[in-house]
């Protein structure tokens, strides 16, 4: 059977209606001892890779990533998460296939003698218009034709 698509930008506004509406609401007015317990576990959780791949980000960028940034970028993308995703409680923090997309980055701009953070940046706000554009028109709906899951 096929699904059919949504019109356009009507799944992407159903999704933060029901985030905002559901768990959002209930988790911001519901703070109490437990939700600190949560968070310092969650921030105990993510601060040790968040440093190791900092460091890593540092040595393969000749610092212009650095442990700082990472941390940084972390925590704003877990707070971005939190506000405006399905899962209020998500760990964002760094991975490895992305050091390694940023390392080839980096590289690039090395090699094409251009500044990689501009570059960088780019590709970022790129990658934000793609998945953006692929939400609004719901083409995730497709998947089921390039994999059997």
């Amino acid at each position: 059977s096929s699904e059919p698509g949504q019109p356009w930008g009507r799944g992407l506004m159903h999704d933060l209606r029901t985030t905002i509406g559901t768990h959002w609401v209930q988790e911001m007015t519901t703070f109490n001892q437990k939700t600190v317990a949560v968070s310092l576990l969650m921030f105990i959780t993510v601060i040790a890779p968040v440093l190791t791949f900092g460091a890593v980000y540092g040595r393969n960028t000749q610092n212009q990533i650095g442990a700082v940034e990472t941390i940084l970028a972390s925590a704003w993308v877990g707070v971005f998460m939190a506000f405006f995703s399905g899962m209020p409680t998500i760990i964002i923090g760094c991975t490895g296939p992305v050091l390694i997309m940023s390392t080839v980055m980096y590289e690039m701009s090395v090699n094409l003698d251009i500044p990689f953070l501009p570059f960088y940046a780019w590709v970022s706000v790129w990658t934000f218009g793609y998945t953006t554009f692929t939400a609004f028109f719901d083409l995730t709906r497709y998947i089921r034709y390039a994999t059997r899951f």
